[in-house]
C-alpha cells in the first residue's frame, strides 16, 4: 500500500509541475506508465537493478508521457551540471516508456540531442515525450527536458519495432 501512496505524491507532484508550464493548457489526467517485464533490469525505468533509479512515467489522455526526477551527484559532468550521457540517457528511457504505453516495444535506432543550457545538478527535472509518426516497423518520437518551466535539451528519434 505504501508504494501506491507514494506514486499517487509522486504523479499529484507532477501533476502541479505540469500546470506551470506554458504549452500545457488543460489539466492532464496521468495515469502511470506500465512497467514491462522485458525491461525489467534497465538501469532508469527498470525495478531489478540495485543501484538503478526505478523511474515511474505517466502517460496523459493525448497519449504523451511524462516523467519528473532530480539528479544527483552520481549523475554529475562538470561540477554542478548533469553529464550530458545522464540527459541523453532520461531522453531515451521517457521515448521507451512512450513507446511502452502504446502496447509495444522498441529499441533505439537513432537519436538526436539538442542542449541548450547546462542543468544544474540537482534540478527538478521535467522530462515530455511525444509520437511524432508512428510507421509499420517504425515510430518517430521527441522528448523535451524543461526545468523550472524552461526548455533546457530537446532530442528526436527514430525507433525500430521489436
Amino acid at each position: 500500500m505504501k508504494n501506491i501512496d507514494m506514486n499517487n505524491s509522486e504523479k499529484n507532484t507532477l501533476q502541479n509541475e505540469l500546470q506551470k508550464l506554458e504549452h500545457v493548457h488543460s489539466e492532464l489526467s496521468l495515469n502511470e506508465v506500465k512497467k514491462q517485464q522485458s525491461h525489467q533490469h534497465c538501469m532508469l525505468c527498470g525495478t531489478e537493478p540495485t543501484f538503478g533509479l526505478k523511474l515511474n512515467f505517466y502517460s496523459d489522455q493525448n497519449g504523451d508521457v511524462w516523467l519528473k526526477t532530480k539528479g544527483s551527484i552520481h549523475h554529475q559532468g562538470y561540477r554542478g551540471i548533469l553529464h550530458g550521457g545522464f540527459i541523453a540517457a532520461l531522453l531515451d528511457a521517457s521515448m521507451c516508456n512512450l513507446i511502452f504505453n502504446q502496447g509495444a516495444e522498441a529499441v533505439t535506432g537513432d537519436m538526436n540531442i539538442r542542449y541548450l543550457a547546462e542543468i544544474p545538478m540537482t534540478s527538478d527535472i521535467i522530462v515530455h515525450a511525444k509520437i511524432v509518426k508512428n510507421y509499420l516497423t517504425l515510430y518517430k518520437v521527441e522528448a523535451d527536458i524543461y526545468v523550472d518551466q524552461k526548455l533546457m535539451a530537446k532530442s528526436h528519434a527514430r525507433f525500430m519495432k521489436r
